[in-house]
């Protein structure tokens, strides 16, 4: 897409020069602002500069009676000025779009932002600093390699354990980069007393703003040594007040949130230690993987890998018990010994008929048959793992012969299963716990049923 914003100059009311900035690079970025940055470069001198849009709505006085207050309030010092007033018509104006997602997505994680600033006795204004690096995109990634909902670069990550390897960003966990921004912002205080001072580091890096403190002879604030930083960081306070005003005044230019799938209540942590894919986590928990990947956008290929500390895992609320009943399972069709497994020994499931012995339990049994309880439950439409002696149970062992194979029972011989449905299942599930079964033939057995299923229904389970 490409913006283009004029910038005329006002010393001279007869006369006015206009450039033209375009914006072509603007999809290059993963936060409009950070883009946006570029066309404000024309402030030399924002008393002398306003920036002209189709859509300037703003009122000039009211916004920055509305700046004031909110500096009244605030340990930062906001400022109203050309830069800020461009910002803000940004939001509210060109990108209305952008303003109602952030505003949707705030519900899902200034919670947990605000957990950590009130922990780390820091001010809560800066819960909207990531809407001004990340556009609240936890996978956003920064032309020069920063990311993560706080951007951090990887180098800087690694001082607070925010490591990268080829499976796991930990800079895109948003509890561990929300932690360790807080610690770096913590870091960069007991440097610098002035708050904005503070995020002009975050942002250039507290060398350059050491350097410009020294051209400045000394100088202690933001304002003092704002010509001398680079030219986005002469940006950044004023696209941080600006996110401030419109996260809080939105409603004054009839900005209505959008809709979130997600609640930063209905989300739970689990720590996890061995390997999952989000495929088989998928099957198992019946809950789609694009969910999944969003609430987890630390694994790059979308598998945990196993470790011998543990990962974070987020689920819905009510996913956690069906997680927890299913975790052998789940755990066993990731684990990459199972891969291998199906790899080397391209076997078949039959069908046979195992006679409880005296000593055996529903976990000695799958192991026989180097399936789940889940498994064994499933084809005998059991909820308990009790067994009894003498009992006949239907499992379905591996097998690679060719003679078994052809030796099955014809699908006449076979007794329909009813099966119980649980708590997370759907079609596609089912199906796979009965080898041989597909959702079509599940369907045409039911008389064509609906992919809605309720918990307690009973369905048909076809021979195959």
């Amino acid at each position: 897409m490409v913006f283009n914003f004029s910038f005329y100059a006002q010393t001279d009311t007869t006369k006015q020069d206009t450039v033209i900035v375009d914006l072509s690079f603007v999809d290059k970025y993963d936060s409009l602002l950070v883009a946006h940055f570029r066309t404000l470069w024309a402030f030399r001198n924002e008393d002398n500069f306003v920036l002209k849009t189709n859509n300037d709505t703003i009122d000039s006085k009211a916004l920055e009676e509305a700046i004031k207050e909110m500096n009244e309030t605030s340990p930062f010092d906001f400022r109203y000025n050309a830069p800020t007033k461009a910002m803000v018509n940004l939001y509210v104006n060109k990108r209305q779009d952008l303003t109602a997602k952030m505003l949707a997505y705030k519900e899902l994680y200034f919670p947990l932002f605000e957990e950590y600033l009130i922990k780390y006795n820091l001010p809560l204004e800066l819960k909207y600093l990531p809407i001004v690096e990340s556009a609240l995109n936890p996978r956003a990634r920064s032309r020069v390699g920063a990311g993560g909902l706080w951007q951090f670069m990887p180098r800087t990550g690694e001082m607070y354990n925010l490591t990268i390897d080829s499976y796991v960003d930990k800079r895109c966990d948003p509890h561990l980069a929300t932690e360790a921004a807080c610690k770096y912002l913590s870091f960069l205080h007991q440097i610098y007393a002035d708050w904005n001072l503070v995020l002009a580091a975050y942002n250039a890096g507290f060398g350059t703003v050491n350097k410009a403190i020294r051209r400045a002879g000394g100088a202690t604030t933001y304002w003092e040594i704002r010509h001398l930083l680079p030219r986005e960081t002469q940006n950044y306070i004023p696209a941080f007040t600006a996110v401030n005003y419109v996260m809080t005044h939105y409603q004054e230019h009839q900005i209505q949130p959008n809709t979130i799938p997600f609640l930063a209540i209905e989300i739970d942590t689990l720590h996890v230690c061995n390997r999952i894919e989000f495929e088989v986590l998928e099957e198992w928990l019946g809950y789609e993987q694009y969910k999944l990947r969003y609430l987890n956008p630390m694994f790059i290929n979308h598998v945990i890998p196993k470790t011998k500390d543990y990962y974070n895992l987020y689920l819905p609320v009510e996913l956690v018990g069906d997680f927890i009943m299913l975790e052998d399972s789940i755990y066993k069709y990731s684990s990459i010994e199972y891969k291998d497994y199906v790899a080397n020994n391209k076997f078949r499931r039959v069908q046979t008929t195992h006679i409880i012995k005296h000593g055996e339990t529903m976990q000695s049994i799958a192991n026989k048959y180097n399936c789940t309880p889940e498994d064994i439950k499933a084809w005998n439409n059991k909820t308990s793992d009790r067994v009894v002696k003498g009992r006949k149970l239907i499992v379905f062992k591996e097998t690679n012969s060719l003679k078994e194979l052809e030796n099955q029972p014809k699908e006449e011989t076979y007794k329909t299963t009813i099966y119980t449905v649980r708590r997370g299942d759907n079609l596609w599930d089912i199906a796979n716990k009965f080898p041989g079964v597909s959702v079509s033939n599940i369907k045409a057995a039911n008389g064509g049923l609906s992919n809605r299923l309720h918990v307690g229904q009973k369905i048909k389970i076809p021979a195959h």
